[in-house]
């Protein structure tokens, strides 16, 4: 088993470092997301949005979409004496519009707090200023690795604000963000490297620009430290984000159309609600898109059709908060997956019953499964595929071994203790089985003989088939009883029965089970003889001897012929009480030992003393009536 449970860690282990599953523990970490996402996010944050209404009744009075930059200049210009923090747009504003960029640049200018994104984009994109270097306001300085994802001018080029706007704003940065394989967006880069340099995100430099960092940064101990801002990032340089709820509650939404009206109130019905410039006064206020079919779908952990600015809002937040979901480092990973994956094998081992396994299994994966998302809602990610599946591997390859090694052997020792034990006692046996020693081991038994008196007598004259049926017929029913009381039917000698308590029960009532057996044989005998005497059978009549004492119990023999039997002069002691019910003239004869044990509730006869071959000192003997 310890094999096995190697190879399956060390599988689960490999495929977990190669990445094969991933895309499962990406899954799972959606899971957990979206069951522990964090109250609603920073209050701080206000989103304008180009809402679906807004969309439509600015398209049908603008013609066209994009609309002329005349609608972002007033708007710009009415919330600037308001005095929000930060003003940042999800709209790349590349190529121009001569008659009205001069006048907002201007604009951008005096409010002094404009952030304007800029994108790589993949291949060649002819564009009026043929742009070839990302704004300077974007440049960052960085020190170690990593530095983040790396594009080659080759493959690359940039849609960025035009040459009007840019030196307006007050940073840029790139909106690359790259989803993981399966398309969904649960990682953020900080930096991008291109052309040899290092250029921030827009996310970055908004939120350096609000915390007064200076274009520069360094990798330190598993964080990337600029400043105040301390995020934890993986190899690739980007971080988990860490959502706040879903893209309608997370943050405040001020539909765009009503920031129209509120620009120009004559224009608009009065039950339009309007917005004054100072409620977003320290404010950091996104304006991007939301309508059907005016932005990039982004589906991430907490929704399938995630608009831009949602990811953009949630990335800021996360950076002024210092807020992202750190992964545990490669040491704990592998800890925990062998820990999850020994636990199941220990209890295959330790248990011989499946239930048991099967509880300690997924009682460890349940708690596991509870620890994930407790510890993923305090921003920490354990690793939940690899060890929950290695964990059911576990016990699924080691129960199937133990079934085709261990079991089968257990099955076979079932078989044999089944023929001479009850189903009762075998499952005691078999669930202690480790306890009992079958090599030979002296112990303390009441052994029981009984005998049917004259049996050569009853073969001379009767049908040999019809006297082995109803010799069948008195062993099964005084095996029964035998069975009732948890005895061992050691064996049959002939038409004798030797049967014994104590071997696995010590701590049982042994000599009163051996006693009453025998007396319900006697009963049971009666009827029997009834039965027998309507079909015209004989009666039969038998003697009945028990005795306690130390015997050697357990496998005696060797080579190819070995009796699990019990043998001494215990045993001998009981075979003359049972011969002895002859002489006396009666059915059953326990030892002064049995006695004994059976104390004041016994109903007894003393019957004298008997002396048993190869002893000198006689032992008394006593007539069992009855129990109390």
């Amino acid at each position: 088993m310890v094999v096995i449970t190697a190879s399956i860690a060390l599988a689960i282990g490999l495929l977990d470092l190669r990445g094969s599953l991933a895309w499962l523990e990406n899954r799972s970490s959606d899971v957990r997301a979206k069951r522990t996402v964090d109250p609603p996010g920073d209050r701080d944050i206000v989103i304008i949005d180009i809402d679906n209404a807004s969309f439509s009744s600015l398209t049908s009075k603008q013609g066209r979409w994009p609309w002329t930059r005349r609608v972002w200049t007033e708007l710009v210009r009415y919330l600037t004496p308001g005095q929000p923090r930060l003003i940042m747009f999800d709209i790349l504003f590349s190529g121009s519009e001569a008659d009205v960029d001069p006048e907002f640049a201007a604009v951008i200018r005096k409010a002094g707090n404009v952030v304007l994104p800029f994108a790589f984009v993949s291949g060649q994109v002819q564009t009026e200023d043929n742009v070839f270097t990302p704004p300077a306001s974007a440049a960052f300085q960085f020190d170690g690795t990593p530095r983040g994802r790396s594009l080659e001018r080759a493959d690359w080029s940039l849609d960025a604000p035009n040459k009007v706007l840019e030196p307006a704003a007050a940073v840029t940065g790139s909106n690359l963000a790259s989803a993981d394989p399966d398309g969904i967006t649960r990682r953020l880069p900080l930096l991008v490297r291109f052309d040899g340099r290092d250029w921030s995100t827009v996310w970055l430099a908004a939120s350096a620009h609000l915390l007064g960092i200076k274009s520069h940064a360094k990798y330190e101990g598993g964080e990337f430290i600029a400043g105040p801002l301390r995020l934890p990032v993986d190899a690739d340089g980007n971080y988990v984000i860490r959502w706040h709820g879903d893209t309608l509650t997370s943050y405040r939404r001020v539909p765009l159309w009503e920031m129209i009206c509120s620009i120009y109130p004559a224009q608009c019905e009065a039950s339009v609600p309007h917005h004054a410039a100072s409620e977003f006064q320290g404010k950091i206020v996104l304006v991007g898109a939301s309508a059907a079919g005016s932005y990039e779908v982004r589906p991430t952990a907490v929704s399938e059709t995630a608009p831009g600015m949602f990811v953009l809002a949630t990335a800021i937040d996360n950076l002024l908060h210092n807020q992202a979901v750190r992964r545990t480092r490669w040491q704990i990973s592998l800890a925990l997956l062998i820990a999850l994956c020994g636990l199941p094998a220990w209890a295959v081992l330790q248990f011989r019953s499946i239930t048991a396994p099967l509880a300690v299994t997924l009682g460890t994966m349940l708690i596991y499964t509870g620890a994930c998302f407790f510890a993923y809602g305090h921003s920490w990610w354990l690793p939940m595929s690899a060890p929950l599946l290695a964990a059911a591997l576990s016990f699924t390859g080691n129960t199937s071994y133990r079934y085709i090694t261990v079991d089968r052997e257990l099955s076979r020792t079932r078989g044999t203790l089944e023929r001479y034990v009850s189903p009762q006692l075998v499952s005691y046996v078999m669930d202690h089985l480790g306890e009992f020693n079958f090599k030979g081991e002296r112990k303390k038994l009441t052994i029981l003989f009984s005998d049917v008196r004259s049996f050569t007598t009853l073969t001379e004259k009767s049908d040999p088939a019809e006297l082995l049926t109803q010799l069948n017929e008195y062993l099964e029913a005084m095996t029964d009883i035998i069975f009732r009381y948890d005895g061992i039917v050691d064996k049959f000698i002939g038409d004798g029965i030797m049967a014994h308590w104590g071997a696995f029960t010590p701590d049982q009532p042994n000599a009163r089970l051996a006693a009453q057996a025998g007396l319900d044989m006697m009963t049971r005998l009666a009827e029997l003889n009834k039965h027998w005497a309507t079909t015209g059978r004989p009666p039969l009549d038998i003697g009945v001897g028990i005795n306690t004492d130390f015997v050697i119990f357990g496998n005696v023999g060797t080579g190819k012929k070995v009796d699990f039997t019990a043998i001494g002069d215990g045993v001998n002691l009981a075979s003359r009480l049972e011969s002895s019910n002859k002489e006396f003239k009666t059915h059953i004869i326990i030892s002064a030992a049995t006695l004994h044990e059976l104390g004041d509730k016994a109903k007894v006869r003393p019957l004298g003393s008997i002396v048993v071959k190869g002893k000198t000192v006689g032992v008394e003997i006593f007539e069992l009536l009855g129990l109390d």
